[in-house]
């Protein structure tokens, strides 16, 4: 297994509707998702079907124990994007944060590349990624996005950020405007649409 990129969109629980995973999906095909499909065991599983079992575990409050089996999870799905070899999205409930979470990974190595003899982030690759970004964050549901790389930290949630816990900006993340004051200087700010502010690596 290689290591993955993962961009991690952060959505309230009391957000929850009846279709939410049905206008994120929509909302990622608009953006140029195409081809979506059950991973694994699931791939000859129509989308809508795939949809309508991860909403249904989804409102009921449904997180993966440790002695459940991986059969049990939300299922995950695949999507082509770009050039990319895998795009995988998958669910994660948080029900004691009051949060669930969306995450889109990729391999990491095809997000990097070498400059002045130092690995860095390939922009080519990034830019399509940042974009799909600022479609997702028009949801009305999505609450926060942020990127890292496999070995980061841990990522915190929106309410540990608000109290001061640090942002994950590996390369990006898009925030409300109302935690302007948590973006440590070093970032540069670009202002977005539904009062949001993208924030990206110098």
């Amino acid at each position: 297994m290689p290591a993955y990129f993962s961009m991690v969109i952060e959505c309230d629980r009391e957000h929850i509707y009846g279709n939410i995973l049905q206008d994120f999906h929509d909302c990622l095909i608009l953006a140029g998702m195409k081809s979506p499909r059950g991973y694994w065991q699931f791939m000859d599983m129509p989308i809508d079907e795939i949809i309508a079992v991860n909403q249904k575990k989804l409102e009921e409050n449904y997180e993966l124990g440790y002695e459940d089996s991986a059969e049990k999870n939300y299922i995950h799905t695949m999507y082509d994007f770009e050039d990319f070899s895998e795009v995988r999205l998958f669910i994660m409930n948080h029900p004691e944060e009051g949060i669930f979470t969306l995450h889109i990974i990729i391999p990491e190595d095809e997000l990097l590349t070498m400059k002045n003899g130092s690995i860095a982030y390939d922009e080519k690759k990034i830019k399509p990624l940042t974009e799909l970004a600022k479609k997702l964050w028009e949801l009305e549901f999505v609450d926060l996005i942020q990127t890292c790389l496999e070995l980061s930290d841990d990522i915190d949630n929106l309410s540990q950020i608000k109290e001061g816990a640090a942002l994950a900006v590996e390369p990006f993340a898009i925030v409300p405007a109302d935690i302007e004051q948590n973006i440590p200087g070093e970032y540069c700010t670009t202002r977005l649409n539904r009062d949001g502010i993208l924030v990206s690596v110098d």
